[in-house]
């Protein structure tokens, strides 16, 4: 909140509850699950939107893009280096698990030395079933050879 305070002037009740619900959320979220989560008071989705862009601007959060059109933003790592994570999401149920490994840091000096870019960065999502959606997967087609073996009179 201090650094929003001394970035940004005002820390409204509006923006300390949408970086408090943020930070609860504990994930990359939408717009309208931060909306959702919001506990004091009421908080409409155009003040979500321009909070996440004046926080974003004051890199407090981050927008992360998982190819589906919708916007999610955590809170950004506070780590002085400009480290970062990347994620692992379900295509199924869209869990989101944080990895906090990144390889890619060596890749991004060596680029720098090869072709003399500066403040290279990069975003990488990985994305996968999780094991949870693989039992519902494997109960549902056992379930289904079941059914298929009944009807042929097996």
């Amino acid at each position: 909140m201090e650094r929003l305070r001394s970035q940004a002037g005002r820390v409204t009740r509006s923006r300390r509850g949408v970086l408090e619900a943020l930070a609860r959320l504990r994930r990359p979220s939408t717009p309208r699950q931060i909306v959702d989560a919001v506990t004091e008071g009421s908080c409409d989705l155009a003040t979500v939107y321009r909070s996440m862009a004046l926080f974003e601007h004051l890199g407090l959060v981050r927008r992360i893009d998982l190819g589906d059109g919708l916007a999610r933003f955590e809170i950004a790592d506070n780590d002085p280096d400009g480290h970062h994570h990347h994620h692992l999401v379900c295509r199924r149920c869209e869990r989101i698990v944080q990895l906090d490994d990144c390889i890619l840091a060596d890749m991004e000096s060596r680029l720098s030395r090869h072709y003399g870019f500066q403040e290279i960065t990069h975003r990488l999502e990985f994305f996968g079933v999780c094991p949870d959606c693989q039992r519902v997967r494997t109960r549902a087609a056992g379930s289904k050879e079941g059914r298929d073996r009944k009807l042929r009179g097996a």
